[in-house]
């Protein structure tokens, strides 16, 4: 997928726009990241379904839905990559709040990153082409 043509397509600097813009481009079906538009939901009745003290509670996700929070995708293997008009987060399945790794970059500029091998994650698959 050719995240710097769509960062240029972009008119808005929001979560929403990034993810119609990405759906609108053909997804490689050998991709370990899959996009979604029903992703949220499924993120949040995973948070109300594994609720603790350690992981994501339905207070975090209302705070960050002040910033325009949305859930974008999830790997292969079950983690998710959400984003703010500011921010790009990899939540892992566990949803466990220590673990989850938070990027100052808005999602078109953090899949960037990701593709050209330039960003650090621990929970992401190493660098594939999407």
């Amino acid at each position: 997928m050719d995240f710097p043509t769509i960062k240029d397509q972009l008119t808005e600097s929001d979560p929403q726009s990034f993810l119609t813009a990405v759906l609108e481009n053909e997804q490689d079906e050998e991709s370990a990241i899959i996009f979604s538009q029903t992703l949220e939901e499924q993120f949040e009745q995973n948070v109300q379904y594994l609720a603790s003290d350690e992981t994501i509670s339905s207070d975090d996700i209302s705070n960050w839905k002040q910033k325009e929070f949305l859930v974008v995708a999830q790997t292969i293997d079950g983690d998710y990559i959400a984003g703010t008009t500011e921010q790009s987060f990899v939540i892992p399945v566990s949803l466990y709040k220590e673990d989850i790794e938070t990027y100052d970059l808005f999602l078109s500029d953090f899949f960037i990153a990701y593709t050209s091998g330039t960003l650090n994650s621990s929970i992401l698959p190493k660098n594939e082409s999407l």
